[in-house]
């Protein structure tokens, strides 16, 4: 009996002891462990929950347009063209992830993402708004004509002028400038000339800056890590089947970073966010600004600043971006993916930008508040909760010796339209955020005060088995000895 209960003492000292010390090694790696787990659950694979989420997104996106209607075109260039910004013009946008090819010898997945946009009833500016801006069709005509001979560049005066195009600028209602487009008969003179002299540009019967987007893939094709191998999914791989952007040059040509949907978890202050964009056809790096509480959840706030687009002047690693010489301070040369049309980005009202690019102009305001790019972003689950996306599409001209339209044109930017894209976490996927954190913040608190509980029951099991054992264990060893009856007793007192 008494072996029997030292096995089970035994057994029970030994299992916890082990159970205790299990808990508290949880307790030291709990964040690698939680990490682990938590990254499983966002690996992109067939009919998981994160998959299901990421096929089509159900957070609304809404798309506003705000657009610069050129006050002054008259005046100019006696004047300095002001400009009066009108919008929002809202569009909800969806989402939905298509051609879905899995890749698991690689631990990737391919698709294309098709976007539409609905007009949304909230807009401010009307669809029928009458706006006059540059004319973006002759100036991308003289642009891609700057390196050409004398004779190619009076050629194109002589197009112009016969086709009617005697003003820099161009009047139509808003919708037309965005998804309708309207007409114009250097367009019709495009779709005679071969791909090469257009740039490649698809031939078009109308221009809008949206015009034939609606509901199509113009994003390409994306190939980005599902997250099976080393828990991180959504990190760009390919970008239209290349390993690499085309448009550029060394460091500058490197794709990486996330696709949008997928953030690193565990940021820092020191982190950086690194995301590729599609429309810009390059990385945007964005640096961290402040952390606060949102809803009950912590955050990271970081945001697009000066040196994400500034030149080769302060920031020599952006000089790839250049192409030939490079523009103002915090402007972005995307010419080169848009078929050679002077397509420069800044963010909106030149926010972080030159200078100069304001002392050209009148009406601009920039505002941190209204116009920054940012993401803010649960810094230990890398899911973003308040996302404002804000760009500026700007046109860029300059002066031309043998073109009659710009030769008195001076060297500068004309801001056209900037477009924020705005999304907040659902409320449900706030609560379940809460408890996934909660679970993060308290689980080394829990497995700690656990294996302290398991070695207290172990003390305190020692010590009661203790107390059953045999206080003069030697009498076990004595022999057996037949009491004596009466009448022995009496013939044998002693």
């Amino acid at each position: 009996m008494r072996g029997g209960l030292l096995r089970w003492r035994s057994l029970w000292i030994c299992g916890g002891a082990l159970l205790a010390l299990s808990a508290f090694v949880a307790a030291l790696t709990w964040g690698a462990i939680f990490d682990s787990a938590f990254g499983s659950q966002l690996a992109l694979i067939p009919d998981s929950r994160s998959f299901m989420r990421w096929l089509e997104p159900d957070v609304p996106i809404f798309f506003d347009i705000y657009m610069f209607n050129w006050t002054n075109p008259e005046r100019f260039p006696e004047e300095k063209p002001n400009f009066e910004e009108i919008g929002p013009y809202r569009y909800q946008e969806h989402r939905r992830h298509v051609n879905i090819s899995w890749h698991p010898e690689n631990g990737t997945i391919g698709y294309r993402t098709l976007r539409s946009w609905v007009w949304d009833e909230s807009s401010v500016g009307s669809q029928d708004d009458i706006i006059t801006t540059i004319d973006v069709i002759t100036a991308s005509a003289i642009y891609q004509a700057r390196f050409s001979g004398f004779i190619e560049q009076k050629l194109v005066s002589l197009t112009l002028t016969s086709s009617q195009h005697t003003k820099v600028s161009v009047t139509a209602r808003a919708s037309e400038f965005l998804f309708e487009g309207y007409e114009d008969p250097l367009l019709n003179l495009a779709k005679l000339m071969p791909a090469s002299v257009r740039g490649g540009a698809p031939a078009l019967d109308r221009f809008g800056w949206f015009f034939s987007r609606n509901n199509t893939d113009t994003d390409g094709y994306m190939e980005v890590t599902s997250g099976t191998r080393d828990g991180l999914p959504g990190q760009i791989l390919r970008w239209n089947y290349q390993d690499h952007i085309p448009f550029y040059d060394g460091e500058c040509s490197k794709l990486s970073g996330s696709a949008g949907e997928y953030i690193p978890r565990n940021l820092t202050e020191d982190s950086k966010l690194t995301m590729y964009v599609p429309d810009l056809c390059r990385t945007v790096n964005m640096e961290f600004v402040e952390s606060g509480v949102q809803n009950g959840l912590k955050y990271n706030k970081y945001e697009v600043n000066e040196r994400s687009f500034d030149n080769s002047s302060t920031s020599p690693e952006n000089t790839c971006f250049c192409k030939g010489e490079c523009a103002w301070g915090g402007v972005m040369n995307v010419s080169a993916c848009r078929f050679g049309s002077p397509a420069f980005i800044t963010l909106p009202h030149f926010l972080h930008g030159d200078p100069a690019l304001l002392d050209q102009v009148t009406g601009m305001n920039p505002d941190p508040d209204k116009h920054s790019f940012y993401f803010a972003v649960e810094p230990k689950l890398g899911v973003p909760i308040d996302v404002a996306g804000r760009f500026q599409f700007n046109v860029y001209v300059e002066p031309s010796d043998h073109i009659t339209l710009y030769e008195n044109m001076p060297r500068m930017l004309f801001p056209v339209f900037w477009v924020e894209q705005k999304a907040k976490i659902d409320p449900k996927i706030i609560s379940e955020l809460r408890t996934v954190r909660g679970i993060l913040d308290w689980g080394p608190t829990f497995c700690a005060c656990f294996a302290v509980v398991i070695a207290l029951l172990v003390t305190a099991i020692t010590c009661c088995t203790k107390r059953t054992e045999y206080t003069r264990p030697h009498d076990l060893l004595k022999p057996y000895e037949k009491p004596k009856d009466e009448a022995e007793m009496k013939l044998n007192p002693i």
